[in-house]
């Protein structure tokens, strides 16, 4: 899932705004030094990040994609699917979308962070990156914005042709798979907060 995903995800469970966005950017155990808050919001974006990965692998989501770039499918399929959670926002939340959106854009601002999430933040509200995720002919655009943060670099604007030929199939694993990771999302929530 990708940043509008994990935003929702921290509205449903009442986490952290910007927790959820420092689960990209916190690495190994360096979260144990940060406030409960983020290390909740850090914990459970790795959490559904691992859940998504093992029911996308159990749906063999990665096999709409060709063979060249199929190991960068999950890249892909977090961008495709934060494009059908804004499309389908209705059936997720009764929160009108765009309030949602300056909600989230105002959290993370008046967080206290610093280096690489506040040049995130920076750039995600100037461009107005989780409305554009909504917007179906931006998806070749993140898909290459993307590429060039790689260490190698890869064309990901290609598999937008998969996404075209196969977004159907995507659609309904998306529409099968984001309710189980809601619920499962809340469950984790409640064992990380006695822990």
């Amino acid at each position: 899932m990708n940043y509008l995903a994990h935003f929702h995800i921290a509205q449903v469970t009442g986490t952290s705004i910007s927790g959820a966005l420092l689960g990209d950017f916190v690495k190994g155990h360096a979260w144990q030094s940060l406030s409960t808050d983020w290390q909740v919001g850090i914990l459970l974006h790795r959490k559904v990040d691992s859940f998504t990965d093992q029911q996308l692998a159990k749906m063999n989501a990665s096999a709409y994609f060709s063979a060249p770039l199929r190991r960068y499918s999950g890249i892909a399929l977090d961008v495709y699917f934060d494009y059908l959670l804004s499309r389908h926002w209705v059936k997720f939340s009764q929160q009108d979308k765009s309030a949602f959106i300056e909600h989230c854009y105002l959290q993370l601002q008046q967080a206290p962070l610093k280096g690489r999430p506040a040049y995130t933040i920076e750039h995600m509200c100037q461009h107005d990156w989780l409305s554009q995720y909504g917007e179906y002919k931006q998806l070749s655009h993140t898909l290459k914005a993307i590429s060039r943060r790689l260490r190698r670099p890869v064309k990901l604007e290609l598999m937008f042709n998969d996404i075209e030929q196969h977004g159907a199939a995507l659609e309904a694993c998306f529409l099968e798979l984001y309710p189980q990771l809601l619920r499962y999302a809340e469950q984790q929530v409640e064992h990380l907060i006695k822990t």
